[in-house]
């Protein structure tokens, strides 16, 4: 997995260089200070106002010249994390140089200079204390660099500033109430920045130094981003090798691989990601200022192609749903990603995506999200990535058939009729049903005035069974609605055809009261069910016929005008 991002990864900072991840960087909140070439001090402030990020001056100015400026000087002065802060286990200083002073407030309101010049300048002027064998070889290679008399001067000069500015700079704080950061920076150029930062890097851009190989010229290491080593996590161990790290990558890769991940981290939360002419499937998790990936995927169909294969599918109005007194149109699906929405809209009532790389912890029952759903979500949801994210359409069309009956149900027993019916069109047209309600019902008629008709086939029982359980429902007049759905309950939980037989009994008993019993149709249909009698286990389409039965345009509601005449006589 490494490589392969490498590989592409490096191909585009090639072309952009760091400007690949300062286009979306943002500063965090907090005071932001430059100490100018002439020492004068200029404060400006970073702070998220109603989620937008803004960046101003004491007087309240955007200034975005200056706001460019710092963020490219506050990325590569950045520790990777606090646990490598040249000040560790305090863990008080974030900067990685000496043209820089990174703090949070509280502990910069606290810190003397004594900690800062131990632990930050006199720490990167020669670099001394570090004494590992390891550490000696990387900081060989910058020997030339950190000898340069003028850079040694410059530390003490800077050091000189921060020491003289101080108490000024604390007192600026506690004027303006600062609660995150306090960052400092010395007006120098980028490229001396850079230049800096990188003798950091190279010491702490692999997991533990302890583990490095020199080769010929170059340093391997266990890499630090998306890995760690140590005593709680002895399963990461190649037990087979004489060197039990999980794998070694170069120092420059390293610092390439560190590059990604900074890009990674600043990317809208868990998507799939796109470089180059290649497509991975990245799903990230982001936490303490830090991104990893949890699931990997190499695309071989590129984002712009996938509609090209991508079979259209017509969404039929089966069940001639009407909104405002108007018939609802059909629609076509032509795209994935529309595919995506719909599935999520519908079926999911909207829970899919926004759940999508929740941890299950994270995905909590609510009004939106039922028990059942949430259930129905932990179970199915990888399969729904795996086609909408890494188009892969193994287990789509099971997933609809196996569990789309249920979330119908489900939208229904959470009052939501009129999206379970819109569901139900959907899942019909994603299957390619062939299905004609007018001419169902049209052969409901014909069946009830045919006299000599005795038997029903499993589709006209199951389809005519909806219709009257549906109206014998309907003549409930309990006051309690959870008492009502409690009754439809019972037939959408039925797995054999003679539990409907028994519930349409009951309901029957219950309800005779208010039914005519010298309707024609009402005694045909009666008759008909009751002389059904194949006791058969109801498949996931034979539900869906009942479910369509139950919520189409009910057949004992039509007027009959020779039924009210034969009533009359």
């Amino acid at each position: 997995m490494i490589y392969d991002i490498l590989e592409v990864f490096k191909k585009e900072y090639e072309k952009s260089g760091d400007g690949l991840i300062l286009g979306s960087y943002t500063l965090k909140d907090g005071l932001y200070v430059k100490i100018n070439k002439d020492n004068t001090l200029e404060f400006f402030e970073s702070k998220t106002v109603k989620r937008e990020k803004l960046f101003t001056n004491l007087d309240g100015n955007q200034n975005s010249d200056m706001k460019e400026w710092f963020i490219q000087r506050d990325y590569c002065s950045n520790v990777i994390e606090t646990a490598k802060s040249y000040d560790a286990p305090i863990k008080s200083i974030h900067n990685n140089n000496y043209l820089t002073l990174f703090m949070k407030s509280d502990k910069f309101l606290d810190v003397n200079i004594e900690h800062l010049k131990s632990k930050l300048f006199l720490t990167v002027l020669n670099f001394k204390n570090f004494t590992n064998k390891k550490d000696k070889e990387i900081i060989c290679g910058y020997q030339n660099r950190i000898n340069i008399f003028s850079r040694k001067k410059n530390v003490v000069k800077k050091y000189q500033i921060i020491k003289n500015n101080l108490e000024q700079i604390k007192q600026k704080v506690k004027d303006l109430d600062i609660k995150n950061y306090i960052k400092i920076f010395f007006d120098e150029d980028i490229e001396v920045y850079k230049q800096e930062s990188e003798i950091y890097l190279s010491l702490k851009v692999f997991n533990k130094n302890e583990y490095n190989k020199k080769i010929i010229n170059s340093i391997y290491g266990l890499s630090n981003s998306n890995m760690g080593l140590n005593s709680k996590k002895p399963f990461l161990e190649n037990k087979t090798r004489k060197s039990n790290i999980p794998f070694m990558i170069q120092n420059e890769d390293a610092l390439i691989l560190k590059n990604f991940f900074d890009w990674l981290k600043i990317q809208p939360y868990n998507q799939d990601r796109t470089l180059d002419e290649e497509h991975f499937f990245l799903q990230k998790h982001s936490s303490n200022d830090e991104a990893e990936i949890t699931d990997f995927d190499y695309i071989p169909t590129k984002k712009d192609d996938v509609n090209k294969y991508f079979s259209h599918i017509y969404v039929k109005n089966y069940l001639e749903l009407e909104k405002d007194k108007k018939l609802i149109s059909d629609y076509e699906i032509k795209e994935l990603w529309q595919l995506e929405d719909k599935v999520d809209e519908l079926f999911y009532n909207g829970q899919l995506k926004y759940n999508y790389y929740k941890d299950s912890k994270d995905i909590k029952v609510s009004d939106f999200l039922s028990k059942e759903l949430q259930s129905i979500l932990f179970i199915t949801k990888f399969t729904m990535i795996n086609y909408f994210k890494k188009y892969d359409d193994k287990g789509f069309l099971n997933i609809i058939e196996k569990y789309g009956t249920q979330l119908i149900i489900n939208h229904y027993m959470n009052e939501r009729v009129f999206k379970a019916k819109e569901t139900m069109n959907l899942k019909l047209s994603i299957q390619g049903e062939n299905m004609d309600i007018k001419q169902e019902l049209q052969n409901l008629r014909s069946i009830f005035e045919n006299e000599e008709y005795e038997q029903l086939s499993k589709d006209e029982y199951l389809f005519l069974a909806g219709q009257w359980a549906y109206y014998l429902l309907s003549l409930s007049r309990a006051d309690n609605k959870n008492k009502t759905l409690a009754f439809a309950e019972q037939y959408f939980k039925a797995k054999y055809i003679s539990k409907i037989q028994d519930i349409l009994n009951n309901d029957l008993e219950k309800f005779k009261h208010e039914i005519s019993l010298n309707s024609k149709k009402i005694r045909k249909t009666i008759a008909l069910l009751k002389a059904y009698e194949n006791n058969e286990k109801i498949s996931s389409s034979g539900k869906d016929r009942f479910l369509v039965g139950f919520m189409s345009k009910n057949i004992f509601y039509e007027s009959n005008k020779k039924e009210t005449n034969e009533e009359i006589k």
